[in-house]
């Protein structure tokens, strides 16, 4: 549940600090962050909450008003100093700082020099100079009275709104664990929590709001979720010592494993195994070279972001439910109304709220991560990679899957919704064990073309978002480049068209232009339509990168050729259009009128062989 300074004063919550916690630790920057922050959302928008971050405490009293913080109490002790300096600036902060029995908010346990410390900040004595006192704690409320003298100095009216701002929008989530916990156990999920005192993201907050309805063991569900949020590390690892085929099998089970069950999947801990008590001079140097798994991240990177995962899971979730679930797309993906699409579709507070589905939300999130990393491209620095469960990469069908998953990652967005995630769970998630390469490839294509069915030759035209169409015609042309690139001539273009890399941030360009910054032998007529529409036409267009086409602006079909021809002799990079690679090989002395319908019609074909015409 959220809570304000106000919230926490009029519904009389009172806090104490336990003794296994760390003392004070903020120091001036961390301070100042805060309050620059506070302040920048104060001028943006004074009616909007600050999340400072998240509290996990337990009930020390019946009534359930008195906790004991678990995790929080850097932001809570902090939040307190600003209230010690700011009831000077807005008198509402003494009920903040002192509850309805006239007793401190905040106290400490076996700390009793930062007690009286803070007994004097509440009377505003501070001058207190015990020796005994944290010194970060002085440093924090030093940083927090320059800082309201300085807005004092400037505007006094803003600093008091400024000051009531604080106290009535810096917002905390408070995560109530289970009273049955014994100190031991609430000692190790502190250990567990981040508490670093950055303001939440959205994803954060949810994080939050769903794990506190979840029954079981929140440390476990709390760092399961943390492991998933973490997308680029792939979730289930291979284990020192096990084999590729137990490794396999694992990865299968963890499908269909409960959230509850999942420790037998995942270790919970960073490590994978508990290792026995040694002493240092027990401990000898190895000759063994540390092992390499290609299984484990190896600079790999999950192609979404957690935000869009989320919202993926969610309508997948939903649509599983109900096949005819449809909602607004543009809205429903949109990341900045996260919260709002959950509390939405699947309410995570007030009386709607459904354990049973929240729970069964959570164990899809897990199984479709693991569906990612084993059956969907992972970026690498340069081009991608791709699991399946296969060792080696030579493997002709895992390529030609790698390359059309490429595809579908470069040509989708959050404006098209990645609607190939849909695809690639209803054959994993679904089934008993992954598909092959081939049945997967053979899935992925067929939902693609069906959903994406082939315009008419002249809507492929420049000045429409046609860059779908140059990157599934790239596709076509690796995939038959070895029929293609036969000729012994071609042996070189074979090998350009092998080591070709999809890639995003792509424009189009005409091969041809209006006005050639350098000699060309192909002129164009402005006035005449007809020259107008062949040279905006499919067959004078190529897709290259933004930075290349800026670089190759207007320059003549030559200019183009030469630039070509500098991939033959490259050990590095690829290609940048299997078209003009096509372009190339079709029309090595020059680029004519003659030559762009040809060429178009040629690569249309490619495009019709495989996909079905769009119906009128």
């Amino acid at each position: 549940m959220k809570y304000t300074p106000k919230d926490i004063a009029s519904r009389n919550k009172s806090c104490t600090i336990p003794l296994y916690q760390r003392l004070f630790e903020w120091n001036k920057e961390n301070v100042e962050q805060l309050l620059d922050d506070l302040k920048r959302s104060f001028i943006a928008d004074n009616t909007s909450d600050y999340y400072i971050g998240m509290l996990t405490a337990t009930c020390a009293n019946m009534d359930g008003n008195h906790l004991q913080l678990v995790d929080g109490q850097q932001r809570f002790t902090v939040m307190t100093l600003i209230g010690c300096v700011m009831q000077n600036y807005y008198k509402e902060w003494e009920n903040f700082l002192k509850t309805e029995t006239k007793t401190k908010r905040l106290s400490f346990v076996s700390r009793k020099s930062d007690e009286m410390y803070l007994d004097m900040l509440i009377r505003k004595d501070y001058k207190y100079d015990g020796e005994l006192v944290n010194p970060k704690m002085r440093i924090a409320l030093k940083t927090i009275l320059e800082f309201m003298e300085e807005y004092k100095s400037k505007n006094i009216l803003e600093a008091k709104n400024y000051a009531q701002y604080v106290y009535e929008h810096t917002s905390f989530f408070i995560v109530p664990l289970p009273s049955a916990y014994a100190p031991v156990d609430l000692n190790k999920y502190f250990e567990r929590m981040n508490s670093s005192g950055k303001n939440l993201e959205q994803h954060e907050i949810l994080k939050v709001k769903m794990l506190s309805k979840l029954e079981g063991d929140v440390c476990f569900f709390m760092s399961l979720w943390n492991k998933v949020a973490d997308v680029d590390t792939v979730l289930i690892k291979q284990k020192e010592k096990e084999n590729d085929g137990d490794y396999f099998c694992r990865k299968t089970k963890g499908l269909f494993t409960s959230a509850d069950l999942f420790y037998t999947i995942v270790p919970m801990s960073d490590s994978d195994q508990v290792l026995a008590e040694v002493s240092i001079k027990n401990i000898f140097p190895s000759d063994q070279k540390p092992r390499e798994s290609s299984h484990y991240n190896n600079g790999t990177r999950c192609v979404l972001r957690f935000p869009q995962l989320l919202l993926q899971v969610l309508y997948y979730f939903k649509k599983s439910k109900n096949p005819k679930f449809s909602p607004n797309l543009e809205d429903f993906f949109n990341q900045s109304n996260l919260l709002d699409t959950f509390m939405f579709f699947l309410p995570y507070e007030g009386d709607k709220v459904n354990k049973n589905e929240l729970k069964e939300f959570f164990e899809m999130l897990i199984h479709c991560k693991i569906a990612l990393d084993v059956a969907f491209v992972r970026s690498l620095e340069y081009g991608y990679t791709l699991d399946m469960n296969i060792n080696s990469n030579d493997n002709p069908d895992l390529k030609t899957l790698l390359m059309f998953e490429s595809f579908l990652f470069v040509s989708s967005s959050n404006m098209t919704n990645y609607r190939w995630f849909s695809w690639l769970m209803d054959v994993t998630v679904k089934v008993s064990q992954f598909p092959s390469c081939t049945d997967l490839f053979n899935h992925l294509k067929n939902e693609c073309d069906k959903l994406n069915p082939l315009p008419k030759y002249n809507d492929l035209c420049y000045n429409k978002d046609i860059r779908y169409w140059f990157w599934r015609l790239d596709f076509a042309i690796w995939e038959q480049r070895k029929e293609l690139f036969k000729e012994d001539d071609d042996t070189i273009l074979l090998g350009v068209a092998e080591n070709y890399v999809f890639i995003r941030n792509r424009s189009i360009e005409h091969i041809a232009p209006l006005h050639p910054k350098s000699e060309s032998d192909l002129k164009w007529d402005e006035n005449n339509q007809a020259d107008t529409t062949l040279r905006n036409s499919f067959g004078n267009l190529v897709m290259i990168s933004q930075g290349l086409n800026s670089t190759l602006s207007n320059s003549s079909y030559e200019v183009k050729k030469a630039h070509v021809e500098s991939y033959f002799k490259s050990v590095n990079g690829t290609i940048e259009s299997l078209k003009l690679l096509m372009v190339y090989k079709a029309c090595k002395i020059g680029w004519n009128k003659d030559m762009i319908p040809k060429h178009g019609d040629k690569m249309y074909e490619f495009l019709k062989r495989e996909i079905p015409l769009k119906e009128k």
